[in-house]
């Protein structure tokens, strides 16, 4: 990956013209019930905004990032900081098909975990769909083991920060 080629940002679904892009963004990524299964197995088809959005605002300590090539977005992430039990949860992590195998996914994990680690996580997770293994290969490669079920059906991964 050409560094110069990408930027990975942090973006606010509580700010309007993020909240506009991401729209037009993730409407043309989520056209499929299996694409949008694979991202938000709780989600039902067909996508809408405001649904995805109405997540956002149910819960704090969200930031989400989002990777840009030429100005357009081809990535998004997000994490979720308890900061009761200082775990840091990866969700929402997508990479446009047209751009994935170039390690967009990877740095933008790299990203995510870092600011988790800024903001004090002593533990990282994330839920994988059983039939997604890129994802599951990802992650285990990563450090993330295995860690259970999930209440939709996804596997959860975890793993101890060790920044």
């Amino acid at each position: 990956v050409n560094d110069l080629q990408y930027s990975i940002e942090e973006v606010s679904y509580r700010d309007r013209e993020d909240r506009r892009i991401l729209k037009t963004c993730l409407s043309n990524w989520f056209y499929s019930p299996k694409i949008l299964n694979f991202v938000a197995p709780s989600m039902t088809f067909p996508f809408t905004f405001s649904t995805w959005v109405n997540y956002y605002r149910k819960l704090s300590g969200i930031t989400t990032f989002v990777t840009k090539h030429e100005g357009w977005i081809v990535g998004h992430i997000s994490l979720h900081f308890d900061e009761t039990t200082k775990n840091a949860h990866l969700f929402h992590l997508f990479i446009d098909p047209g751009y994935r195998r170039r390690g967009l996914a990877q740095k933008m994990i790299t990203v995510v975990e870092d600011h988790g680690s800024k903001l004090g996580a002593v533990s990282f997770s994330l839920f994988v769909l059983p039939k997604n293994e890129p994802a599951r290969i990802l992650y285990e490669k990563r450090g993330y083991q295995e860690d259970g079920l999930g209440r939709t059906g996804g596997i959860k991964y975890s793993k101890i920060n060790l920044d």
